[in-house]
């Protein structure tokens, strides 16, 4: 067993009981927690500390969190986004789990909104072209910035009202643009879901609901 499992082995298993997934790797000093390549903890001295900003620090400080900065006397890492949990958050599984799922859920949002800052044109996004970027101009879409705060579904609305000719595939592409993956890697949760708010919004605007193959 390497010194890295070994180390972190009893956090590992209360995490993997929560989560699932959870690896570690050896850091300037301590250990990073990592869920599918987003790092949520760090493990130092045989304390874990969960990564958490704005609302969720203020969150987690209510609940009785110190930050890592203010529990280590002399921090040898300048991080002060990471907290040590209260021993009843810990051992209250429940709670423990959502803490946990909020912080991945943040930071994941968090590189999501900074990939897309990163990008200029809406072209520039996965599975977007040209093609869709004059598209989405039809319906006063410029930028990558509105094109979020309007949402692919709303997009999709819109190009109907304005009776151009859609589809789902457009809606996928779409939809897996804004979460900047490929749209072959969208889950089945992350279609569901996303099905669920264009039916809303095509009922809203006087529309049919679009139906799955196998809910026909």
């Amino acid at each position: 067993m390497k010194i890295t499992e070994k180390n972190t082995k009893e956090i590992r298993h209360t995490l993997n009981e929560l989560i699932g997934n959870v690896t570690a790797r050896n850091l300037f000093t301590g250990y990073g927690l990592f869920h599918q390549d987003i790092m949520f903890g760090l493990y130092q001295s045989g304390i874990f500390y969960l990564k958490a900003e704005n609302e969720l620090a203020t969150h987690l400080e209510n609940q009785g969190a110190v930050s890592y900065l203010t529990s280590s006397r002399s921090p040898p890492l300048n991080i002060g986004h990471y907290y040590r949990l209260p021993q009843a958050v810990i051992q209250d599984k429940a709670v423990f789990k959502r803490l946990v799922i909020l912080s991945i859920q943040q930071i994941r949002a968090k590189k999501l909104a900074e990939a897309l800052a990163k990008k200029n044109r809406i072209k520039e996004l996965p599975n977007l072209s040209i093609k869709h970027e004059r598209l989405l101009a039809k319906i006063n879409i410029q930028d990558i910035a509105t094109f979020k705060t309007v949402g692919a579904a709303n997009c999709f609305v819109r190009l109907k009202k304005e009776g151009v000719s859609v589809n789902l595939l457009l809606f996928w592409n779409l939809t897996a643009a804004l979460l900047n993956k490929n749209v072959n890697l969208l889950t089945e949760k992350e279609r569901t879901n996303a099905l669920n708010r264009l039916n809303t919004a095509l009922v809203n605007a006087g529309f049919r609901k679009i139906k799955l193959p196998d809910q026909a």
